[in-house]
């Protein structure tokens, strides 16, 4: 199982354009291709703050916003950030199940061959 993605630190202003912050907000680790698809499309959004409207660098959430919007940013990050860990494990243990069912397919019918031949081993 993946080990589970963490905001690794605060959010870290690097330009200003207006009255507008370029933010980064570091991760523990870099995102998979699977689990930036999941973050990317959240639950729960508003005109404000949205997924759309970030970008990933490597191991850093990216996105502009003005000071008064941040608080409500980090919240949205760290609640999508919780829900794509919690849906790709959910994907992880689904297709954990779906490979030990066909494995414990295969073995039944190679079971089932093999009593056959040994059944029919003596015509």
């Amino acid at each position: 199982m993946a080990e589970e993605i963490k905001r690794s630190g605060p959010p870290k202003a690097s330009d200003l354009k207006g009255e507008e912050f370029t933010w980064s907000i570091p991760l523990s680790q870099p995102p998979s291709r699977e689990w930036s698809r999941i973050f990317s499309e959240p639950a729960e959004t508003t005109a404000v703050c949205h997924p759309k409207r970030l970008g990933m660098m490597h191991q850093a959430l990216v996105f502009k916003c003005d000071e008064t919007h941040l608080p409500a940013w980090i919240e949205h990050i760290d609640k999508w950030i919780a829900g794509a860990n919690a849906a790709l494990a959910a994907q992880e243990e689904a297709d954990k199940r779906r490979r030990g069912e066909q494995l414990r397919q295969e073995e039944e019918k190679q079971r089932r061959l093999q009593e056959v031949n040994e059944k029919f081993k003596g015509l």
